[in-house]
């Protein structure tokens, strides 16, 4: 009886040994490759970064990491995002839509879009959207990249209530249905300096070709903003917190030579709740702009405040901040510049001037671009998290604690080994 017992010792001393040796911890040499490269750098935690996305019957698709988790709307580019342990956003949880594209004619050479200045606009909820999703791995099979795109089809054809937009687009339908306060700030159909366009036709936007297109990274990504002359902007994108949005517009149907385009970033904040818990704090130039939930501007000819960005930085911000703690939990960012490619294939890197303006459920930002007729252009904002402020703690490390998961499941194929062998014996005996 002895000698079985000991018997059952040495195989169990064995076969932990054996377990042991095929779990060695991670080594930081084993989490991928350390070295720097152009765009992209890693971290000793980046593994707890590592992106995914998926997909519901009804179109809908995730991206995620630990930190981060977006929601991304099948029928129109919008995002929601919120902390991932805070399970589905209920503490905060915020969304950026497009809504619109507008040509506009800068009457008062400010450089941004105001209201009375519209020439045509396009509703984006027009189109039909197709939704495509992948990632891009490593050597070791981790996901490094996912990647989600909007791309543009063709009209809907579906019939909108008058009131569609109103929020949003103030002036529209005074009149009547197919009547739009442009250009010169009344219905007139004549002017001394710019046409007015009374009927929304979107199919002359048929053709327009647009794209956003949301990357997620694991390790921080280092971009650039080039055109034929070099590099013209830097900026970062943090990985795993933040979310890079590629803003692509090619073929616009001008009505004007002299014109601009606009694009509408339309920020809410506690999508999941009823309260407004949070503000949004402009960071300009002059001075920091304060604007909470509720704030409702009056509607008037030259509803627009021009964003005055802050000098000798490519990327400007709005920070989403709690107002009971004064906490900042994230931020929407863009870079100051965006890349115009012309029909000859030159690329020029042009400003990017903004406006903004309140309707009491959200911040209305728009993008202004300088006319690109018969070419593109290509613009990076982003939607990011400050990790360390999650209202809800991120876990961190191996939730089965120091021990790395292999020796773990390494142990318990040795108890269930050692547990047979004794019941083998004890049956013989």
């Amino acid at each position: 009886m002895i000698s079985k017992t000991l018997l059952v010792m040495m195989l169990f001393l064995f076969m932990s040994s054996v377990a042991i040796v095929n779990a060695q911890p991670l080594s930081s040499a084993d989490d991928g490759d350390d070295t720097t490269t152009e765009t992209e750098h890693e971290d000793d935690d980046d593994d707890d970064h590592e992106p995914s996305h998926d997909r519901d019957d009804v179109g809908t698709v995730w991206i995620q990491t630990n930190v981060m988790t977006v929601r991304l709307d099948s029928q129109i580019p919008s995002y929601q995002y919120w902390y991932t342990p805070d399970e589905n956003g209920s503490l905060s949880r915020f969304q950026v839509s497009y809504l619109m594209v507008v040509e506009f004619e800068d009457q008062n050479g400010d450089g941004v879009y105001q209201i009375n200045e519209t020439i045509q606009f396009a509703p984006l909820e027009a189109f039909d959207w197709h939704l495509k999703t992948g990632a891009v791995t490593d050597e070791n099979g981790t996901n490094s990249e996912v990647y989600a795109s909007y791309i543009k089809g063709g009209l809907t054809g579906e019939d909108f209530d008058d009131d569609w937009f109103e929020d949003w687009m103030p002036g529209y339908g005074e009149e009547d249905e197919d009547s739009f306060l442009l250009a010169d700030g009344d219905n007139s159909t004549e002017d001394d300096d710019y046409p007015v366009y009374e009927t929304m036709n979107l199919t002359r936007f048929k053709s327009m070709t647009m794209q956003f297109y949301a990357h997620i990274y694991m390790n921080d990504f280092d971009g650039k903003v080039k055109d034929d002359a070099g590099v013209q902007a830097t900026y970062t994108i943090d990985g795993g917190v933040e979310l890079k949005i590629d803003i692509e517009i090619g073929n616009f149907p001008y009505l004007s030579n002299t014109s601009k385009v606009a694009v509408l970033n339309y920020l809410q904040e506690d999508v999941a709740s009823d309260g407004e818990n949070h503000n949004f704090e402009l960071h300009e130039d002059d001075d920091d702009t304060e604007i909470e939930s509720e704030d409702e501007w009056e509607i008037h000819d030259d509803l627009g405040e021009p964003f005055n960005d802050v000098d000798e930085e490519d990327i400007q911000e709005i920070s989403l901040v709690e107002a009971t703690t004064n906490t900042t939990r994230g931020f929407y960012r863009w870079v100051d510049k965006a890349v115009q490619t012309l029909p000859d294939g030159s690329k020029t890197a042009v400003d990017v001037s903004t406006s903004y303006w309140a309707n009491g459920k959200a911040l209305l930002l728009f993008f202004a671009y300088p006319n690109f007729d018969g070419g593109s252009v290509l613009h990076d904002p982003s939607m990011k998290f400050v990790e360390t402020n999650s209202p809800v703690p991120i876990p961190t490390g191996n939730p089965l604690g120091e021990v790395p998961l292999e020796i773990t499941l390494g142990a318990a194929i040795v108890g269930i080994a050692t547990i047979a062998i004794v019941a083998v014996v004890m049956k013989r005996r």
